[in-house]
């Protein structure tokens, strides 16, 4: 039977839907991986707060070496659920991809509730655009793009995938491949949890930003969530798999074992670690 999340008591939708509520221990992990960042954002070579938009968060944070030439290129969207945290907060996921060459970009947005969920997604759809007609100066390969997201960073990468390229005057195969890590793919179960009051997302913001199918078929999507996550949240990323399976030449779904929803943001920041590996095969061979 189909995992039905509008049956579940206000208790139930808190502890599947708001993460928070599921890793008592949540602090913890951020502040490592806080640290984790400032670190990397020291030890590795970076350009930052790059603008690419006109509001004070539309900035990127560009890692790469200096005599890059004709890189692959990968784009990662943070989570925070829209309304929390920071690119800064997520340097330490460059360090996988720097080490093999690839130039990186970390894209910032302004949060709700300044800004609505609609607003958000324009904003990252322009940085992609931005990156896109940019990345060159960096020594980036424009035909050689692929996205990352954690949280609701995915539910953004997975708005990217649907969108339509064609009306931005850029080809509209601009993604080669994507990482969705985590992610929350029903805005409209956000409208029952506490964590709203915060975010005040609509019932039509939410249904406006339901991720279709993608617009067309991508050549490589990998789908992740940790073992360690409530199963409604585990069902989010199985429901949007089955979703777009027909959509993507190679698709590869992944339960993380012994990793929570905040685990994740350490551990991808080892290029030991095996999912991250396959993220590198992945936007090297795009």
């Amino acid at each position: 039977m189909p995992y039905n999340w509008k049956k579940l008591s206000q208790k139930d939708l808190e502890k599947n839907y708001n993460p928070r509520e599921s890793v008592s221990n949540f602090s913890t992990y951020i502040e490592k991986y806080k640290n984790l960042g400032k670190k990397s954002r020291k030890d590795l070579p970076c350009i930052l707060d790059v603008s690419y938009g006109n509001s004070p968060l539309q900035k990127v944070d560009i890692f790469g070496n200096k005599n890059l030439k004709n890189a692959n290129v990968h784009i990662f969207i943070h989570g925070g659920y829209w309304r929390a945290l920071d690119k800064s907060d997520h340097s330490q996921l460059a360090k996988p991809f720097v080490t093999e060459g690839i130039l990186y970009f970390s894209v910032n947005h302004e949060l709700c509730p300044n800004v609505s969920l609609s607003d958000i997604v324009r904003q990252v759809t322009n940085a992609i655009i931005w990156i896109y007609n940019n990345c060159k100066k960096f020594g980036g390969n424009p035909n050689k793009i692929s996205i990352s997201g954690h949280s609701a960073g995915a539910h953004l990468c997975a708005m990217i995938l649907s969108s339509d390229w064609s009306k931005f005057n850029i080809p509209i195969d601009i993604i080669k491949g994507a990482v969705l890590i985590s992610g929350i793919y029903e805005p409209e179960i956000v409208l029952n949890l506490s964590v709203n009051e915060e975010i005040k997302l609509s019932k039509k913001e939410a249904l406006q930003n339901t991720p279709t199918n993608p617009s067309i078929n991508i050549p490589n999507i990998l789908m992740c969530v940790g073992g360690e996550e409530p199963e409604g949240w585990i069902e989010q990323t199985k429901m949007y798999t089955k979703k777009i399976i027909h959509n993507c030449n190679n698709l590869d779904f992944s339960i993380l074992n012994n990793e929570n929803h905040f685990s994740l943001m350490v551990s991808f920041a080892s290029p030991e670690n095996k999912f991250v590996k396959k993220m590198i095969n992945m936007a090297e061979n795009i």
